[in-house]
Parts: structure tokens; C-alpha cells; sequence
């Protein structure tokens, strides 16, 4: 239990969970499905609709479907049992309920390796640190795979160890980088048991779960795709080749420079501070007066911010040797990524960030008993870091929001079954329509086409000079405009 009257620490933690649950909470229901967000969304109502799992049917990208679906599962769920209109607004709420379930059970696994107050610090951290904010607004997987990876951990610590490999076969089953938190469950029961029949069938009893749950799936993506985490590593199984990840990387050999481009650093840190994928070009994005001064000082807060990290490095050896291997684990996980995929990296090592966590507890306590200016530091950075998040949020839904009617017209104008050519994954969702990429194929056999060339909101719906020469070939009637916002959309002639 969290709330313990004899223990103001177990009491502010609560209030912690509960204000971070307000705010989660009321922004995730403002905010607008996007990004990788409208193909998690489009495959759970592909599943709700035809009650199968899709591979390559036009989901939103132009490649196969792959990612572990157990989120996807659940929001087909939503779909399933809730009318059209209210499963797009519910299933936004998947994110935030697992993202309070995450601080609770971290409360419960550091209260039980230090105390209250450190665990209570703990989850000051993860609960302000922009990315995890952020994935427990957007409707990613991230925040399903965060709960089931400190849930796996804290049942491994309390020697529940078929509910620990249940756990950590759902997160691995969530997303492939669940699977990376094995060796850290495996090493916590070797320190307790060591190289013993013991340590053995302990293990087997987490692994065991692990293989059945995210088996199939592995065994799925290797018979269809030719590589069991498809699309990561193909250059190692040769795997099938999409057009949506020619010339991205994540299909070509290892670039071992990547690991020494600053880029590498740059983009991780970022990341975690709430720059989408740590990519600093879209900070232009906000546009606001005084960027130039503004920017510098939310990098002097989020540096003052990460500090305690430093101090807490090395404190408690003895309880947290195991947080060194979990952050081994994923260190491992972020070489592989980088050098065979991208310098996005922070949202991929997402499950190692309660490590930091502990570690900024640890030594945020250590600088706390030196002095009480801590706190108000503290105070005012993590009030910067929600008001930042305010900001995207709201100002991103009213950049969705400038597009509503044309949304709005072919949801309400357009045959539910009609099939449509647009580009990019967000479109899609929007429009409430099963949507082809554009070829010489879907030309031929799609019905209506949607182009707004000045999408800046997905960029990849914005047709090229070679899919425009396609679409001169065939003869569009136009069916809706709108010069406010640029869309366009034709009924093709067949």
C-alpha cells in the first residue's frame, strides 16, 4: 500500500501520483492523436473491425505491420466494446493509466530496496522528467512497456517468480526492447541464489513466461518477414525490405561512427527533456518570441535538473547493484540501435530511465541535507517542465484542430468502405478510412484522393514531384476544397 498514515513520505508520494494524474489526465484529453500514434491506433481498429492481426494490409505505413501488439490488443478492445466516436477519445487514456500505474510500483520497489523518502524522490523524478510525461500523454506503447518492466523487477524482488516472467513477457511482448530487462531479472535472483539448482529453476520459471509470451510473435516476424525483430537488425537476417525504410538506416549494415557523432549524445539528451526524438531542428516548431533567449535557459534547467544523478552515483552499492546491470542491459540495447538504426535513441533505453531515477534520489537526498534551496530549485524547474508540456500539447492540438473540418467533411461525406490514397500515418486515422500509399496499384484501384501539399503536420502525406507525375495520369474530380487549410480531395475515375 502507498498511503501510510505513519509516513509522511508514503503520503507525499501519493499526492505526487495523484497531481501527476491530474495532469496527465486532463492534457490527454486535449491532446491529438499523431505521429507514430495514429499506426498503433489504426492497427487496434484494424483489429477490432476484422478481428485478425494485419501484416500487410494499409495501415497508415507503407510496410508491414510488426511491432509486438500487445497495446494494440487492448485498444482493439476499447474499439470493440465502445461506439466509434467514443473509442477514438477512451483508447487515448491507455498511456496515462500505465503511466500512474509506473509510479506506483516504482514507489512500492524503492520503498522496499531504501525507504519512503528515497522512493518518494524517485518518483518526484519520473514523474517530471519530460519524456516520461510526454509517453504518459501520447498514445506510444512506451508507457505499457515502462509499467510491465519495473512491475517484472519489483515481483523479482519479492520472489514472485512466475508473476515476474508474466510481467516481463508482457513488456516484451509490448515491444521488443521488454526483452532486454531478462538479464537484469536473472542477475537479481543469481545474487540471491548464485550458480545453484536453485538460481536454475528460479530462472526458468521467469524465462519460461518470457518464450511464451513474446515466442509466437518473434517466430511470426521471422516466418513472414525473415527477421524476428523486424525491422531492427535486418542487415544481420536479411529480412524483407519496405519502401518506407529505404535509405533511413535501419535496413543497412552497422555504422559504428554513429556511436561518435555528437549527434549520438545530442539527440539522447534532448530526448529526454521532451524534444520529440531528440531531434533539435524541431524546436522551431514552437515559433515563440525570445526563442533565443528562452532556449538557453531551459538547457541551464534541465542540466541543473540531472545533476543530483551525479551525486547519487555510487551510493548504496550494496542495494542497487543490480540497477547497474539494468543500465548495462539497455546501454547494450541503445549500441545496437544507434549504430543500426538512429541517433533517436531516448525513447528506445525509455525502461532504464527509472534507474535514473533512483540514482537522482539518492543524490538529491544527499544534496537536500546540505541545503533547503534544493527544493525551490527543484520546484520551479519541474513547474518550467509541465508548463513546457502545456504548451506542446495545446499548441500541437490546435495545429490538428486548424484541419477538423476537413476531417470532419470526409468522415461524415465519404462511404465508410470507400478506399482513399493518402501518404504519411496520420491522415489515415483522421479521415476514418482505410488509406493506400500512392502507386501505379492503388491509382488503379483506390477510390477518393486526399492532397494538401502543405501538411506540414506530416510531411510524408505530401505528395513528391514523381507521385504527382502518377497522379496526372488518371482523371480526379474534385470532390471538396478547402483554400483555408489547402486540402483537397478527388473521387477517381476508373
Amino acid at each position: 500500500m502507498i498511503l501510510n498514515k505513519n509516513d509522511k513520505y508514503s503520503r507525499y508520494s501519493l499526492y505526487a501520483i495523484i497531481i501527476f494524474s491530474l495532469i496527465v489526465l486532463s492534457l490527454t484529453a486535449v491532446y491529438h492523436v499523431s505521429g507514430d500514434g495514429c499506426w498503433h491506433m489504426q492497427a487496434a481498429k484494424f483489429m477490432a473491425d476484422n478481428r485478425k492481426l494485419p501484416l500487410f494490409e494499409p495501415i497508415g505505413r507503407n510496410e508491414p505491420f510488426w511491432s509486438p501488439p500487445f497495446y494494440h490488443l487492448i485498444a482493439a478492445a476499447v474499439f470493440s466494446i465502445f461506439s466509434e466516436n467514443a473509442a477514438y477519445f477512451l483508447s487515448k487514456f491507455l498511456s496515462p493509466l500505465f503511466g500512474i500505474g509506473s509510479l506506483i510500483v516504482l514507489f512500492l520497489l524503492v520503498k522496499k530496496l531504501y525507504s519512503p523518502k528515497i522512493a518518494f524522490y524517485s518518483v518526484i523524478f519520473l514523474a517530471s522528467i519530460p519524456i516520461f510525461m510526454d509517453y504518459g500523454i501520447l498514445s506510444y506503447v512506451e508507457a505499457m512497456l515502462v509499467f510491465f518492466v519495473i512491475l517484472s523487477v519489483y515481483l523479482c524482488i519479492t520472489e514472485k517468480l512466475w508473476l515476474c516472467g508474466i510481467a516481463a513477457g508482457l513488456a516484451s511482448f509490448t515491444k521488443y526492447n521488454g526483452l532486454f530487462i531478462i538479464p537484469v531479472l536473472v542477475y537479481i535472483r543469481f545474487r540471491k541464489s548464485k550458480m545453484t539448482k536453485k538460481f536454475l529453476i528460479e530462472s526458468a520459471k521467469i524465462i519460461v513466461p518470457v518464450i511464451i509470451a513474446a515466442g509466437p510473435w518473434l517466430i511470426r516476424n521471422w516466418i513472414y518477414l525473415g527477421n524476428p525483430v523486424w525491422p531492427f537488425m535486418n542487415s544481420v537476417f536479411s529480412g524483407y525490405s519496405a519502401p518506407s525504410y529505404e535509405g533511413t538506416g535501419v535496413t543497412t549494415s552497422f555504422n559504428i561512427g554513429n556511436l561518435f557523432h555528437p549527434n549520438a549524445l545530442i539527440y539522447a539528451y534532448l530526448g529526454f527533456f521532451g524534444v520529440p526524438d531528440g531531434n533539435y531542428k524541431l524546436l522551431n516548431f514552437f515559433n515563440l518570441p525570445y526563442m533565443g533567449i528562452l532556449i538557453p535557459i531551459w538547457l541551464i534547467c534541465t542540466m541543473i535538473f540531472i545533476l543530483p544523478v551525479f551525486f547519487g552515483i555510487g551510493k548504496g552499492k550494496t542495494k542497487n547493484g543490480f540497477l547497474s546491470v539494468w543500465i548495462a542491459s539497455y546501454f547494450v540495447l541503445l549500441v545496437l540501435y544507434v549504430a543500426n538504426a538512429s541517433w533517436s535513441v531516448s525513447r528506445i533505453i525509455l525502461p532504464a530511465v527509472p534507474v535514473l531515477a533512483v540514482l537522482w534520489a539518492v543524490g538529491f537526498d544527499r544534496i537536500q541535507k546540505k541545503t533547503n534551496v534544493s527544493w525551490v530549485v527543484a520546484a520551479l524547474i519541474i513547474a518550467g517542465f509541465v508548463f513546457t508540456i502545456f504548451l506542446k500539447v495545446t499548441m500541437a492540438a490546435n495545429s490538428w484542430d486548424f484541419y477538423r473540418d476537413d476531417f470532419s467533411w470526409v468522415i461524415k461525406n465519404i462511404p465508410k468502405d470507400a478506399v482513399f490514397i493518402a501518404n504519411g500515418q496520420c491522415i489515415p486515422y483522421n479521415i476514418r478510412k482505410t488509406s493506400m500509399q500512392i502507386s501505379q496499384n492503388s491509382i488503379e484501384t483506390a477510390d477518393y484522393l486526399w492532397m494538401n501539399q502543405k501538411f506540414a503536420l506530416d510531411k510524408r502525406s505530401i505528395y513528391n514531384e514523381q507521385e504527382m507525375e502518377l497522379l496526372n495520369q488518371k482523371n480526379l474530380n474534385l470532390a471538396y476544397r478547402n483554400d483555408k487549410t489547402g486540402t483537397f480531395v478527388y473521387s477517381i475515375e476508373h
